[in-house]
């Protein structure tokens, strides 16, 4: 027959191998946790469409001219999010800000063409006038 103070220590030995159990599964999951699953390392690569559209200052149809047009390239797709690759991003950006900014040229109105020629024209003008 036991006593109440070894019934006791037994109970406290189970509670601290239950204990020791736990605090191994939580290391565990720390240390896949802190090796990063591969959604976190596609992120380091990848920028969302969003960000992408905030650090270039242009909307979603713009992004997707620059895909096309080899400007940008597409990253690693985490879930449904479309990426853009971070390292495209940050070299066209670096190219943007290394090109000098050329000035704006004012737009000339549209010259009107009527196929007709100079002195074709004077002529209407003249019976237009006479009347």
């Amino acid at each position: 027959m036991k006593g109440q103070g070894e019934e006791q220590n037994e109970l406290l030995r189970a509670i601290y191998e239950e204990l020791r159990g736990l605090r191994e599964s939580v290391n565990h999951i720390h240390t896949k946790i802190s090796h990063g699953p591969p959604a976190q390392a596609a992120r380091g690569r990848g920028v969302s469409m969003k960000e992408a559209q905030a650090m270039l200052g242009c909307g979603r149809s713009r992004i997707f001219e620059l895909l096309r047009s080899g400007a940008l390239r597409r990253g690693p797709k985490v879930g449904k999010a479309a990426m853009i690759c971070a390292k495209s991003l940050e070299a066209l950006l670096e190219r943007v800000d290394r090109e000098p900014e050329t000035p704006r040229l004012k737009r000339r109105p549209a010259r009107r063409d009527t196929g007709r020629g100079e002195s074709e024209s004077a002529a209407i003008l003249k019976l237009i006038r006479q009347a």
